[in-house]
């Protein structure tokens, strides 16, 4: 089977929140996906996790101003000046309600016609971006230029956060819409009615991701956890939750990784409830010290909540990793996340910003070592059964190949 020439456009590659990518591409690329990478911006200094170097040499980056850009624009002009123009109109449409995203959206527009002409020479057959933002809007151009197929993968916040006529305009440019969770599969079909929408989660790599033989054995339990430090993780009442199991003279340590905007305001709450030698903010870590702590600590907590701009996460890969590490998880109900962790048999779910809660459920975890194993043994079979990252791209691959198949019979219908 000849290779699909396929490109992800991505607002920034690498990034390290974002190592769900990273992975993705790696194995459709294993699967025989010929995939080049196009980022809209450049990475930001830090660490890079080895899969993301791996792939550097498939990158395509470019400044923001060049001769180079410059000429794509004039071929795209003098091959359809209605198409290059009506790809301009298209992403004003899309982003002009926002200030900032307007701006963002206008200054990389070229670059996404730059990006479009790179893609034609190498004769990508589809093109496919994560994140219904700027990567969605730079695919958008790039299929109205080359008339390919476009499928975006929504997450969280490129649907909840942003304005909802601005989220359906770009949605209605995709040939396909893919998303994490039936949660926003229903969400995306209020928007759009009429959508055709698939479900394709994101899964972790379980052979690596997995328990440890035996993890250590102490009379204080380790709670750990992992994500962004932004309102919608809800580090905040996991901080509180901990005040109230130290004021039970409960022995435990919590491990918070992340960074974000909220450290400085969640440090203070640890120094304020008197927490600082339970409560540790350990900074951005790479995938293998991740991985570390998923299996050398006893219980997993990501307590999300929806923020007060409306933005919630999908489903965090985060919570995936711990579950095939064999951790029992305490999170909410909020959007896909009980398509995940079923309450009272591989975790516990608790009603967002319910600190009580919160706190008794992970009480519980940490005086019962057996239910500790039994709930961490359901988590791992859980994510065996329907989020190993090799199933979810070979259903991806799939959706790819069947949609450049149907664009291709359709073209040479047309052709007669």
């Amino acid at each position: 089977m000849e290779a699909l020439k396929l490109a992800y456009v991505l607002h920034r590659f690498p990034k390290l929140s974002e190592t769900f990518i990273i992975r993705e591409i790696s194995y459709l690329r294993a699967q025989g996906m010929d995939v080049t990478i196009f980022s809209l911006l450049s990475p930001k200094q830090g660490p890079i996790h080895s899969q993301a170097s791996e792939l550097l040499p498939y990158v395509r980056y470019s400044p923001m101003f060049s001769w180079s850009i410059l000429k794509s624009q004039l071929y795209f002009i003098r091959k359809s000046p209605t198409c290059y123009l009506r790809a301009f109109a298209n992403t004003v449409a899309q982003i002009y309600r926002t200030p900032k995203t307007l701006l963002l959206g206008l200054a990389l527009f070229p670059k996404s016609v730059h990006f479009a002409r790179q893609m034609e020479l190498l004769n990508v057959r589809h093109v496919h971006a994560h994140f219904a933002w700027l990567g969605g809007i730079a695919a958008g151009v790039t299929s109205e230029l080359l008339g390919i197929s476009v499928t975006i993968h929504t997450h969280a916040f490129d649907l909840f956060e942003q304005d909802r006529r601005d989220v359906r305009r770009r949605l209605e440019a995709a040939t396909r819409i893919i998303t994490v969770s039936e949660y926003n599969a229903a969400y995306i079909r209020e928007l759009l009615p009429a959508a055709k929408v698939d479900v394709v989660r994101c899964g972790v790599d379980a052979d690596c991701f997995q328990p440890k033989a035996e993890r250590s054995i102490s009379d204080s339990v380790s709670i750990l956890s992992v994500g962004r430090l932004i309102e919608k993780k809800g580090h905040q009442y996991l901080i509180d939750a901990c005040m109230l199991l130290a004021q039970r003279g409960l022995r435990f340590r919590c491990y918070i990784v992340g960074t974000g905007p909220l450290h400085r305001v969640l440090q203070q709450r640890i120094d304020r409830h008197g927490l600082q030698a339970r409560v540790e903010l350990v900074g951005a870590l790479q995938e293998d010290r991740i991985l570390k702590l998923n299996q050398g600590c006893n219980i997993f907590a990501l307590p999300c909540v929806v923020s007060g701009s409306g933005d919630r996460d999908g489903l965090p890969v985060a919570l995936m990793e711990a579950m095939a590490c064999g951790l029992p998880v305490v999170s909410t109900p909020v959007t896909g996340i009980p398509e995940l962790v079923d309450d009272g048999r591989n975790g516990f779910l608790v009603n967002q910003r319910d600190v009580d809660s919160l706190a008794n459920a992970l009480e519980q975890l940490i005086l019962d070592s057996a239910l500790r194993a039994r709930m961490g043994q359901e988590a791992r079979q859980t994510v065996l059964k329907r989020f190993r990252i090799q199933d979810n791209t070979a259903k991806l691959a799939a959706t790819f190949r069947e949609i450049s198949q149907n664009c291709k019979d359709r073209l040479a219908v047309a052709t007669g």
